[in-house]
């Protein structure tokens, strides 16, 4: 049923007549169009797609992220050209991984230990084996520009010190293993404030 806020075709409304008119808001205009039955043709490609996209949500929810992880996502997603949310760009990247055949590397449960005023470890979680997760590592968001390759700490624990930093200073940095269009993983942007000197 249409919910009106002032006479009709007045201030607006919003919901569909019967199965006649449709009213609702685009872009800040109220609008109104004809009720049509949406498509769904489940073709074989639009079934296949369905498919990647319901094992991207499935790995989002098996992934075990913390609530820093998500947090780690959701940076990486604000610096996107797209406005999207962290959870978009997980199933982004694990879906183009997919499409070309390749296995996504999960990669979770980024934290840092022993901070001080010019170092910290760096510590993720990737199932043991396989290539080392890389991390990436900066001052600005946008430009990861340094790395460490992570040494494993046993069971599905990798870490590694990162030095020569700056006292009392925001460094962000993200964890990768593998390359895009290979079998490939990545965490989001974390960050972690050095102590003070």
């Amino acid at each position: 049923m249409a919910k009106v806020y002032a006479p009709l075709f007045g201030f607006g409304a919003s919901g569909k007549i019967g199965k006649a008119l449709v009213y609702f808001t685009w872009k800040g205009i109220d609008v109104v169009r004809s009720w049509v039955i949406p498509a769904n043709p489940k073709s074989a490609d639009q079934t296949t797609q369905r498919g990647y996209w319901t094992s991207a949500v499935a790995e989002w929810h098996a992934a075990g992220y913390t609530a820093g992880d998500r947090t780690a996502w959701n940076m990486l997603a604000s610096v996107a050209t797209k406005v999207m949310t962290g959870f978009n760009r997980m199933i982004k990247a694990f879906v183009d991984e997919i499409i070309l055949g390749n296995v996504w590397e999960r990669i979770y449960a980024g934290s840092t230990s022993d901070v001080t005023s010019a170092s910290f470890v760096a510590i993720c979680h990737k199932a043991a084996g396989g290539n080392a997760p890389i991390c990436y590592y900066g001052t600005s968001k946008t430009a990861l520009t340094s790395s460490v390759i992570l040494d494993t700490a046993g069971g599905d624990t990798w870490q590694n010190l990162i030095e020569g930093l700056s006292a009392n200073t925001i460094y962000y940095f993200t964890f990768i293993v593998g390359t895009p269009e290979t079998d490939y993983g990545r965490a989001g942007i974390y960050s972690q404030k050095t102590s003070a000197a």
